[in-house]
């Protein structure tokens, strides 16, 4: 059985998942379950695939491990345990449901979490909203990254389920080894600029990864963050690096996508990234943030990387404007 599909906006036929088997798992891991199943699965670049589960009372997510992942995609069991601290802590996600560590039921493991309804905004110019409604879902984005990095880590025990702190030291050596033998001008001098600025850093945080606007749910009417999603790249470690990555939305853009910061007018509601970063320091009680042209630098350093693959025409930008914020940090 697969529900009607028309009215969900970026899902498409679940082919590749073994209902039967899941409904014979569901009957014995989730109290008060009923069949029939229905399910569909979510469209996007998700490193685990996931899938929307239709009961006739009751409807769930479910994300499972690729098949033939590598070793760098972190285990569902991982994300499963940091689910089930957020949730503790009362931050906004999906409250996990159920894990099944054994392949032999679907292939691969998988986590089952609470489905939550909402909206999803697509488009960060969020056309169709007033001025003043614009601003408040700006705002809101950008409460809820505070509240994040507001959450203490230590109490959670994050490193029983291996959370260790992600060392910048080390994610920038893999970066700049990728940079080697480039041809572009901004990115070797990033390459070679980057490792020998880098400021002091921060106490480690909770840090999303990926903290795009499209990775919020708000509540069906209104500003309020219903959900974050997608915590499969989550680790403890600088709050820059997620700052600097919803920032960069604001500095690079394309003709189709400019950049927020050509949009940002009072008139329209778009925060310019100086009112973006006043507002994080007022939700998170902070005099200003301090080396944060150095983490938008390595933040577009590390776009313009991944971009020689995906998007050769974006690398040039990216690059650029990398260096431009290297050069106000004192390059």
């Amino acid at each position: 059985m697969t529900p009607d599909t028309s009215q969900m906006l970026g899902t498409r036929p679940a082919d590749d998942l073994d209902g039967a088997a899941l409904e014979r798992w569901m009957r014995q891991a989730v109290g008060d379950f009923e069949g029939p199943l229905g399910y569909v699965r979510f469209a996007g670049g998700h490193r685990n695939p996931t899938y929307r589960i239709d009961a006739p009372h009751a409807a769930w997510v479910l994300r499972r491990r690729p098949s033939a992942a590598e070793d760098a995609v972190p285990s569902l069991a991982r994300e499963y345990r940091l689910l089930q601290a957020l949730t503790a802590a009362g931050y906004p996600v999906p409250r996990p449901m159920a894990l099944c560590e054994d392949p032999e039921v679907l292939g691969e493991p998988f986590l089952l979490m609470e489905l939550i309804e909402g909206r999803t905004l697509w488009d960060e110019s969020m056309p169709g909203m007033t001025p003043a409604h614009r601003r408040e879902h700006f705002d809101a984005w950008i409460d809820a990254l505070a509240a994040l990095h507001a959450i203490d880590p230590a109490p959670l025990a994050l490193e029983t389920a291996g959370f260790a702190e992600c060392r910048l030291e080390k994610k920038l050596a893999h970066w700049t080894r990728k940079a080697e033998g480039t041809a572009s001008t901004e990115l070797a001098r990033l390459a070679s600029w980057l490792p020998a600025a880098m400021p002091e850093r921060e106490e480690p945080a909770i840090v999303h990864g990926d903290f795009r606007l499209q990775n919020l749910v708000f509540a069906p009417e209104g500003p309020c963050v219903a959900a974050v999603l997608d915590w499969d790249k989550a680790g403890l470690g600088d709050l820059r690096i997620d700052l600097a990555y919803v920032l960069a939305r604001w500095t690079t853009g394309s003709e189709a996508n400019p950049a927020l910061e050509e949009l940002a007018d009072p008139e329209c509601g778009i925060p310019t990234a100086d009112e973006l970063v006043a507002r994080y320091c007022r939700s998170s009680g902070r005099d200003g943030v301090a080396g944060l042209d150095w983490h938008l630098a390595y933040t577009l350093f590390r776009l313009a990387l991944v971009a020689q693959k995906r998007d050769p025409a974006a690398v040039a930008t990216l690059a650029r404007t990398g260096w431009h914020h290297a050069e106000r940090a004192g390059a």
